[in-house]
């Protein structure tokens, strides 16, 4: 299975350390690995418990404890001891009420997260504890910037994967190389994100009027160099069933926003360079008018092509060959 660091919210209202130690002992269950709990119990006027494993110990404090519980931790080892190798690395923790800007209810963090094991957990959770309806959804409507995007990817890429014998493995190799190429190609200034887009990649930059030229001036040239280097890749001896031959690629720059879901960006300036990529011959590049600075490059020409939403649209195009 895979495992990645993941962390989960359950709005569930009303749990005391006994339903707490519950949930936690069930836990231990779908996942065995996990041998000693230790529980951390704190309190309005301070700490009440600190890396307890012995739950009568904690039970008789709680029973003559003076003040509220403000919070519940428990920490799973896999080891005997905390520190040691197989130490800690999910933990469970329990918000009676909102506690330094975090909402009330159960939190799940682990750094080594099974997804069928945080299934099986769930099932109990989702079967004997009513959750709280948080209401409205989390909204974000993004962080305005300016930004230079660019898209690359090949041609003819779907046909050649539907030949009988490329399999996913094969394709998996070529769109990684072509990835770690176009990442290469950017070195000098890279991209503050980039992603696949089907059988391409989207580099984008978050621009200012500090490093835009600069931004500007490795991306052109970035491109120009794809592909005398995809050639190369393409004559490697991993792809002995071939590759697709042709790149095409399209530039814009403008206004977009940056959303921290996905840590991604949107707006015009990437559909716009998605669509100029989808109708660029080979050996070129179409380039926004938008992208200031490309004009002084002997290889570049005025041209005017048709995109989907925009019409007859006007761009400089950059031959690459």
């Amino acid at each position: 299975m895979t495992r990645t660091a993941l962390q989960r919210h359950y709005p569930i209202p009303n749990l005391n350390f006994r339903d707490f130690w519950d949930i936690c002992s069930h836990y231990q269950r779908v996942n065995k690995a996990f041998r000693i709990t230790s529980y951390t119990v704190e309190g309005e006027q301070g700490t009440l418990v600190q890396d307890e494993s012995d739950v009568s110990v904690i039970l008789r404090t709680l029973s003559t404890a003076k003040q509220r519980v403000t919070k519940i931790v428990a920490r799973f080892y896999t080891a005997d001891k905390a520190g040691e190798s197989g130490g800690a690395n999910c933990r469970l923790m329990y918000l009676p009420a909102l506690n330094d800007y975090q909402e009330a209810g159960l939190y799940y963090f682990s750094d080594s997260s099974n997804k069928l094991t945080l299934y099986r957990f769930e099932e109990v959770l989702y079967a004997n504890y009513e959750m709280d309806d948080p209401g409205d959804t989390d909204i974000e409507f993004g962080t305005p910037c300016e930004v230079l995007a660019a898209v690359v990817d090949m041609r003819g890429f779907s046909s050649f994967c539907e030949q009988p014998n490329i399999e996913s493995p094969y394709t998996c190799g070529l769109m990684t190389a072509f990835y770690h190429m176009v990442r290469s190609a950017f070195f000098r200034y890279p991209p503050d994100m980039m992603k696949f887009l089907g059988d391409g990649v989207l580099s984008t930059w978050q621009t200012s009027s500090e490093d835009r030229e600069i931004a500007v001036r490795i991306c052109i040239d970035g491109v120009k160099s794809l592909n005398q280097k995809w050639a190369e890749v393409r004559r490697g001896p991993h792809f002995s069933h071939g590759a697709p031959k042709d790149i095409g690629c399209g530039m814009c720059f403008g206004l977009a926003s940056r959303i921290t879901v996905g840590d991604d960006y949107l707006g015009r300036p990437i559909n716009i360079a998605s669509r100029l990529c989808s109708v660029c011959p080979p050996g070129h590049a179409y380039v926004d008018k938008s992208v200031p600075g490309v004009t002084s490059d002997p290889n570049i020409k005025e041209a005017r092509v048709r995109i989907k939403s925009f019409g007859d649209y006007p761009v400089w195009s950059l031959y690459t060959d």
